[in-house]
């Protein structure tokens, strides 16, 4: 994808996001509160991580980049998913999430580099925020749940968050025809 199709899809991704923490803050939360320690999201998201890690990025390896150990990457890289499965189970919905976060994360900023329009500043700038929370709370995953905390505390946080969020996406879907 380029530039343009990626911006649009993280402003749509970021709009749905916002809409449905601002018009049902409290089910949004209870949402997100049951996701962080589910294991079929754990796996779903572990099973998608590793399928786009091991296609986008092992079957693309050249010669230079230890392209003639591919197999041995991949086996590698399904060991550490299962293990992770059966030995830090708590909280891998989270760290399983954020691993997604960051391969979004790299095809966004590829499609961005060495690219002209000034605008494109907006999307970088919301996606170096997506690294940012995914390396805090993919190190530190029990983060989200005390962060969750702090939103259930005051409904009126989440409703502004919400909004932040949708102001930005429209601003991303503004900012794109501009390409």
């Amino acid at each position: 994808m380029n530039l343009y199709y990626y911006t649009l899809t993280t402003a749509s991704l970021l709009g749905v996001m916002g809409l449905f923490i601002f018009s049902k803050p409290k089910i949004a939360l209870g949402n997100i509160s049951g996701l962080i320690r589910s294991k079929k999201a754990a796996i779903l998201f572990l099973v998608i991580g590793l399928v786009w890690f091991l296609y986008e990025h092992v079957q693309n390896l050249g010669d230079a980049d230890f392209g003639e150990y591919k197999y041995i990457i991949g086996f590698i890289a399904a060991g550490v998913a299962i293990s992770s499965y059966f030995f830090i189970s708590d909280f891998l919905s989270v760290r399983a999430f954020c691993i997604l976060a960051l391969l979004y994360s790299r095809e966004v900023l590829d499609s961005a580099f060495l690219q002209e329009p000034q605008s494109r500043l907006f999307l970088v700038s919301a996606i170096y925020c997506i690294i940012i929370l995914s390396l805090y709370f993919g190190a530190w995953p029990y983060r989200a749940r005390d962060l969750i905390k702090w939103f259930d505390f005051s409904l009126k946080r989440t409703t502004i968050l919400g909004a932040i969020l949708v102001i930005y996406a429209v601003l991303l879907f503004v900012v794109s025809f501009s390409y």
